[in-house]
């Protein structure tokens, strides 16, 4: 019953298989096309993984690192008002104050503070990261597209101002071609500024003090955080100095930390809630000489669980055939199973590169048998699966089976 046309010798398929294929499937799994908008987002831990494809046993999402995988759990999460970027993370630290307070740390615990003031108004909020993760702007602003929220805000604090000034040197930046958000970084700017100015500190600022955008030679915005999410109303804040040692001194104090998060979360309701235009504003400068950092390079993911259990059913029959092989190869039948879907990936390939050779025309089997066998399948092995079921025109679990079939077919040369 488990007898098909293949297109190679038996015996030579087998050795083949056994040397060419090996137990992983790790050097042959493709990679998913990258979408040009991600649909939502997975919550696993309180990371926010943006979905790129939607596959019926897990959706293909983006990790921390802009890395795509399967993920095998968390929960959905469709939308928000409010996606907060606290800015740098792991090795990327950001302005470092004479006090050794890092502007990454700073960045994220002001972020979570403001989560909470928004929260206790009522909005619903997401941090692109809670803890301190190396994370690229791209998957930033893929965060913030796949959620489209109503407003998104990456809080800095800023570093190498030397000039002295009786005023905060507060700055914020909007997007370029956006009304909303210029608005919402002209009133974010009064909020900072009226706050910070309750503090007798000895400030410095430069010419930017105030809200503006930075634009590139071409016109558009220098910042990644804003271009890149251009239809998504996105600002940065960037308050006080880390490089002033007063300035930094006072951004250790838990209270200012505090009263920073409160601003924000004043300067984010009234931008919803009414239609004051905000102020501070300034003309938009060219930094030809920026560059900027948040490219991602040399980010390293930790384990998710991106695996995938897939059942098949068998009759009795093909069951113990099953078995005899497993026994034949010294192996489980779920071993066998998942080398076979692997055997089936690489032979397909090898078949595709020989014009002279077409690929063997295999049915749809029947996997509603009682006789079950559960495979799992972690990391790069699950595009495997998923490559052989794409190709067959099959379900996952119909392509375990035929993987079985080849290995019945292969084995009994053992005899």
């Amino acid at each position: 019953m488990f007898r098909r046309a293949w297109p190679f010798p038996v015996a030579a398929m087998l050795v083949l298989a056994l040397t060419a294929v090996g137990a992983s499937a790790d050097e042959v799994a493709g990679d998913a096309d990258p979408a040009t908008r991600p649909l939502g987002v997975v919550m696993l831990d309180g990371i926010a993984f943006p979905v790129v494809e939607e596959h019926p046993v897990a959706p293909i999402v983006t990790t921390p690192c802009a890395n795509q995988i399967r993920l095998m759990a968390g929960s959905r999460l469709d939308t928000v008002d409010v996606v907060i970027d606290p800015g740098h993370g792991g090795p990327e630290t950001g302005s470092v104050g004479a006090n050794r307070l890092y502007e990454r740390d700073l960045n994220l615990e002001v972020a979570l503070l403001t989560e909470q003031e928004l929260n206790d108004l009522g909005y619903s909020v997401t941090l692109t990261r809670r803890t301190d993760l190396h994370m690229p702007i791209r998957q930033r602003t893929s965060i913030a597209r796949a959620l489209e929220p109503r407003v998104f805000i990456s809080i800095h604090h800023n570093g190498g101002a030397v000039r002295p000034s009786d005023d905060p040197g507060t700055e914020t930046f909007h997007q370029v071609n956006n009304p909303d958000s210029r608005r919402l970084a002209g009133i974010l700017y009064e909020e900072l500024q009226e706050t910070f100015s309750a503090y007798d500190v000895e400030w410095v600022d430069t010419v930017h003090q105030g809200a503006s955008s930075r634009l590139r030679a071409t016109g558009e915005d220098a910042y990644g955080v804003l271009r890149l999410a251009p239809e998504v109303t996105s600002v940065i804040t960037e308050a006080l100095y880390m490089s002033n040692p007063p300035e930094s001194r006072l951004m250790a104090d838990p209270e200012v930390k505090a009263a920073e998060a409160a601003a924000l979360a004043r300067g984010i309701h009234r931008y919803l809630t009414t239609d004051e235009p905000g102020s501070g504003f300034r003309r938009s400068f060219v930094d030809p000489a920026m560059t900027g950092t948040g490219t991602g390079v040399g980010c390293v993911d930790p384990d998710y669980p991106s695996w995938a259990e897939v059942s098949t059913g068998y009759t009795e029959a093909e069951h113990e055939a099953l078995v005899a092989a497993a026994d034949r190869l010294g192996r489980s039948p779920d071993w066998v199973q998942r080398f076979g879907v692997r055997t089936l990936d690489f032979f397909s390939r090898l078949d595709r590169r020989a014009s002279d050779v077409s690929s063997p025309s295999l049915h749809t089997p029947d996997v509603s048998g009682s006789m079950v066998v559960t495979s799992s399948w972690t990391g790069s092995e699950r595009e495997v699966l998923r490559r052989v079921a794409e190709l067959y025109g099959v379900t996952e679990a119909e392509a375990q089976k035929l993987g079985a079939e080849l290995m019945v077919v292969l084995t009994t040369s053992l005899k």
